[in-house]
């Protein structure tokens, strides 16, 4: 019984999860298991922060972007497979960074296994040294170091003892905030 409520639980962690990720190339005839495309350290599969429009899009993991080149970060685009609307899976190209911030919906999470749904306890057993801004105790905006790269934070806000936004982003992104 223990057995089949450990499969159980991997199931429904791993079907919504591989459901939003991008294909993968063709199968590999090695026996290490596949790597399930996470959002960081560097950005969300090939889709890279720094990349222009023009890049991203030719990466196949992007809509069309749409906007206005004249303003700081009037270009956006989502991710494919999110709902194109609001922040899901939105993403945010600064005209003088490049791709500045790319934003996770739901089953899509850090390498560490941080996503929209994860308990605060389990955010701060990843990420020990997040706090909200403003003084909040658990609720709140926040950002810390993205392991790996320097240059890029994850914005993470928590609510309700939850997570219910994640980003990786550029640490100096010019478009909010």
């Amino acid at each position: 019984m223990k057995l089949f409520r450990r499969v159980l639980s991997l199931l429904v962690i791993a079907l919504p999860v591989a459901a939003c990720t991008p294909a993968a190339g063709p199968a590999s005839t090695s026996s290490s298991a596949a790597v399930a495309v996470t959002l960081g350290p560097a950005g969300y599969g090939e889709l890279k922060l720094g990349m222009t429009p023009d890049q991203a899009k030719a990466t196949g993991l992007i809509s069309e972007p749409a906007g206005s080149a004249g303003t700081a970060c009037g270009r956006y685009a989502y991710l494919k497979g999110a709902a194109s609307n609001g922040t899901e899976g939105r993403l945010y190209f600064s005209k003088k960074l490049g791709l500045a911030a790319i934003y996770g919906y739901a089953g899509l999470g850090t390498p560490e296994g941080v996503a929209v749904g994860t308990s605060y306890g389990k955010l701060h057993e990843a990420y020990p040294g997040w706090k909200p801004v403003g003084g909040g105790e658990r609720d709140g905006r926040g950002q810390i170091a993205v392991p790996g790269n320097p240059a890029a934070v994850y914005r993470i806000e928590v609510y309700g003892g939850r997570v219910v936004q994640l980003a990786v982003q550029v640490k100096n992104q010019d478009c909010y905030e």
